[in-house]
């Protein structure tokens, strides 16, 4: 197990130099759980073995455990170690209107989402929420997300929704945002039928949030990724705003979801 894990994480921390190295460790894990690698119930080697096996230090290590175990992937038997959680680890998220795609050609099948943030935001308060979804009177879902694409890189990822077609939305459990997309899960909720997608994209300055590195003179290039998802009838009922930090990943984008 430790060769194979050491093997993946040497792996990930090539491919992606500027990741937090934890990161690049709880991706290499998940890809092993995913694959069978690590089945259920398997107990992974204590902490200091792990940070003696791989290029990491121990509090590497314990944060991409830590991690883990919060997203369930992992759970821990007190004197016991660490081990393989049941369920399914999948993190192959369903993106109707567009998907990532290796610069082999091969379509991203790990995606983790992280959620940030949940709230309603009142109809009084103007932004481009308003103008895409249109007044109303309800206010506006706005949930805003960390995408993590395939261990390479990290979008920022803010949907807007009207809350008189989303609010069941705000009780939903936030695993459930974490293992799939926000539009399964809308329609899924209210029946809502979305026929197709605008995507529109651009080259922007990232807000500082979302650049790579925060504390540079000068924000990072990127793309800004709007996409409006349309009823039948046309109107938008969800729309969304991806900032892509510069990789050599490639976007497919469809019109036409069903």
């Amino acid at each position: 197990m430790l060769t194979l894990l050491a093997e993946r994480v040497s792996r990930h921390l090539e491919r992606s130099p500027k990741s937090p190295k934890y990161l690049c460790m709880r991706d290499a894990l998940i890809e092993l759980i995913v694959e069978g690698q690590l089945r259920e119930g398997t107990r992974l080697p204590t902490e200091q073995a792990l940070a003696e096996a791989l290029p990491l230090s121990l509090g590497t290590v314990q944060k991409a455990l830590r991690d883990l175990v919060e997203s369930g992937e992992l759970y821990r038997r007190r004197r016991l170690g660490t081990f393989v959680a049941a369920g399914d680890h999948r993190r192959e998220i369903n993106t109707p209107a567009f998907r990532f795609l290796r610069p082999d050609g091969s379509r991203v099948r790990m995606v983790f989402i992280r959620l940030m943030k949940r709230e309603r935001v009142g109809a009084e308060r103007p932004g481009g929420w308003s103008e895409a979804l249109g007044h109303c009177e309800a206010g506006y879902v706005r949930l805003v997300r960390q995408d993590r694409i395939d261990g390479a890189f990290d979008c920022h990822t803010e949907i807007y929704l009207r809350a008189d077609q989303a609010e069941a939305l705000l009780e939903a459990p936030v695993e459930a945002f974490e293992h799939e997309s926000v539009l399964p899960l809308l329609q899924a909720r209210t029946r809502m039928v979305v026929d197709h997608a605008d995507n529109r994209v651009r080259m922007v300055r990232l807000p500082r949030t979302v650049a790579i590195a925060p504390d540079a003179e000068q924000p990072a290039s990127g793309l800004r990724l709007e996409t409006f998802y349309r009823h039948q009838d046309g109107t938008v009922v969800a729309w969304q705003v991806m900032h892509i930090p510069a990789n050599d990943y490639s976007l497919s984008l469809h019109t036409e979801l069903r």
